[in-house]
């Protein structure tokens, strides 16, 4: 809603600086984008964040949250490369949102649109990410809302947590703690748990769900970052509740987490 957009708008600066420290002091890219998903969240009301660093001129993925997986694997299968968010990142090395670049009238009829519209997002907006001179990554988040288009203010304050970013990737790389070529860096993953082991025996949806569960993931949030209805999640949730005799979301976690679950 508009009323929303304005009210996030009016995010007090102090909120706003404390969430800026927080992206400028992170320690790594993992740290990194933890922060700025949170400072995204209060900033357009969508949680919503793509980490990408840059191998030449290819983005590559570091970290994301509440994306659809299928999304992300079509830009990663080329749709960067006639992004027009991404292309005027790189030529004009400013925040900048779809909409905006492509115009109100031609947007919903845009392949950009239709990409996003896909998979449940309304809007899309990036900012750069600078190490001295030169742009080595980019940070970009979505919303959902289909009645509240990114404003200026929304694209200043991201241009704000963008220059927050900078500075903690240019931190990194003095402290040695990013290596100089960009496609070495990797997010480490989670240590191995249970449901994990149980992956091999269960379907592949099912164990999708699954390890989602654990994470305390909602239905909603496990059925954007999967790309499927509500009501999906709700059906695997309820045969994985009974595949292990529990009652609830809590129990199965519970469950699942357990030693005895790799039994």
């Amino acid at each position: 809603m508009r009323a929303e957009q304005e009210h996030l708008d009016g995010l007090p600066e102090r909120q706003l600086a404390d969430r800026l420290m927080s992206i400028a002091e992170s320690r790594s890219v993992r740290a990194l984008g933890i922060a700025c998903c949170s400072a995204i969240t209060e900033l357009t009301g969508s949680p919503t964040v793509g980490l990408y660093l840059l191998d030449g001129l290819e983005p590559e993925l570091v970290y994301s949250r509440h994306v659809a997986e299928g999304l992300l694997d079509n830009y990663r299968a080329g749709f960067w490369k006639r992004d027009p968010v991404l292309d005027c990142i790189m030529t004009q090395g400013r925040a900048v949102d779809g909409e905006t670049v492509i115009g109100p009238q031609q947007w919903r009829h845009s392949p950009s649109f239709e990409m996003l519209h896909e998979w449940g997002f309304a809007y899309n907006m990036g900012g750069p990410l600078w190490c001295g001179q030169k742009i080595v990554g980019v940070l970009f988040t979505a919303t959902t809302d289909t009645d509240a288009p990114y404003t200026m203010r929304s694209r200043q304050r991201m241009e704000m947590l963008c220059r927050a970013g900078s500075l903690a990737l240019t931190n990194m790389t003095n402290a040695g703690a990013i290596d100089a070529h960009p496609a070495a860096i990797r997010v480490p993953e989670p240590a191995a748990t249970p449901v994990a082991t149980l992956s091999a025996s269960l379907p592949p949806r099912s164990a999708d769900v699954a390890i989602r569960v654990c994470r305390g993931q909602t239905n909603k949030e496990i059925a954007r970052e999967m790309g499927i209805s509500d009501q999906t999640v709700k059906e695997h949730v309820a045969n994985l509740c009974r595949r292990f005799g529990v009652h609830n979301r809590t129990e199965l976690a519970a469950c699942l987490l357990s030693p005895s679950a790799r039994q």
